[in-house]
């Protein structure tokens, strides 16, 4: 038998999804996922004009693939977490916009990856668990940053050292979710946000998320007035760039912008 696809690539209109595809699994995340992951970020995501990372079964990624570490006890973890930042740092360095739909349980490295995106949709049904401290592991996939930049260092701590789950609702009100639809809905919400994204200017969408990853949340005095600068040099260029005279000449005509490749 031969060994299970663990991600798809689904391509159309400017969009690239990446489909989890190893529903047997719940996705778990193993060697295989690691190469996968990085092929498909560093090759047809890169040309997309917005990525989207969606799952197949009842569950988004339920972390590492545990059975297989007690398989191979003497192979370090480190190799498996360096694989998959390798993808990760890739996909931080899309210029597109990333969607993440999420259902059932990102858990471990799942809510990395989760956490990984721009916007994060979640199934009203979501869970979300760090779940590393229960096996006796640390976080990888960089969530010791992310998961308090998302939700506040306490909210995080109560996570990681409790391994309590967050559900659906919570992760919205504490800023970790953009929206929450209905289970059946997923799909076709993240679909029609990542089309929707696609359909925009792509230059000036990459060029506001490069601002936001640029600030990183809350910003002294003096970096705020750095970046006032940042702003003001970039929306500059954008004006003088053809979407920018295509969007001010379509506002202007009342019409649809046509934005240029």
């Amino acid at each position: 038998m031969s060994d299970p696809e663990r991600i798809r690539i689904e391509q159309g209109d400017g969009v690239c999804r990446l489909v989890l595809a190893n529903p047997g699994a719940h996705n778990a995340v193993d060697h295989a996922f690691g190469r996968e992951f990085l092929a498909a970020v560093t090759g047809p995501a890169r040309e997309a004009r917005c990525v989207e990372i969606v799952a197949e079964g009842p569950n988004f990624c339920v972390g590492g693939d545990i059975r297989g570490f007690a398989a191979e006890p003497d192979r370090s973890l480190s190799e498996l977490a360096d694989a998959f930042h390798a993808g990760q740092r890739a996909l931080f360095d899309l210029a597109a916009p990333v969607v993440i739909a999420v259902q059932g349980w990102a858990a471990g490295i799942g809510l990395s990856l989760a956490l990984s995106g721009d916007l994060v949709v979640l199934a009203d049904g979501a869970r979300l668990r760090p779940a590393y401290t229960a096996i006796g592991l640390t976080p990888d996939g960089g969530m010791t940053a992310s998961l308090p930049a998302a939700v506040g260092r306490a909210r995080a701590m109560d996570m990681f050292l409790t391994n309590r789950p967050m559900g659906a609702a919570e992760a919205l009100a504490a800023g970790l979710a953009a929206r929450v639809v209905p289970d059946d809905d997923l799909r076709v919400e993240a679909d029609a946000i990542a089309d929707g994204i696609a359909a925009g200017p792509p230059q000036a969408l990459a060029a506001t998320k490069r601002l936001v990853r640029a600030a990183g949340g809350v910003l002294t005095p003096a970096d705020l007035s750095a970046h006032l600068d940042v702003e003001s040099a970039s929306i500059g260029e954008r004006g003088r760039s053809p979407e920018g005279r295509e969007g001010i000449a379509a506002f202007l005509g009342k019409r649809v912008p046509a934005w240029p490749e």
